[in-house]
């Protein structure tokens, strides 16, 4: 549960710290609204986790593919700033070792 629960705050800080370096606005709008998306499915998962005592694997799953997406967003975009782009893939380190670390727990049937 504590992956999961890393996960979700990897997803906010990626949201999030656009906005407070001042990012470029195509960085900002497309890293935040995809921190936002991911959000949604790392809460799910862990929602699930707390009721079912087991990993979903789709929600895991779309939280490391977010988690990958925070590392290569930053080399896509010109102007992104130091800060914007060592936060932000560290924040996509964070959320893909440990959204895959609770995609292996669920296929292999034990606890996260």
């Amino acid at each position: 549960m504590a992956s999961a629960a890393v996960c979700v705050l990897g997803c906010l800080v990626g949201a999030l710290l656009p906005i407070v370096v001042g990012s470029s606005a195509a960085f900002t709008g497309s890293v935040t609204s995809s921190g936002l998306l991911g959000l949604v499915f790392t809460v799910r998962n862990l929602q699930l986790l707390r009721v079912t005592g087991e990993p979903s694997l789709p929600p895991a799953v779309l939280t490391t593919i977010f988690g990958g997406w925070f590392m290569l967003a930053p080399l896509l975009y010109t102007d992104v700033g130091f800060l914007a782009t060592a936060g932000t893939q560290l924040a996509g380190t964070v959320v893909s070792t440990f959204g895959l670390y609770v995609t292996v727990a669920g296929l292999a049937d034990g606890p996260a």
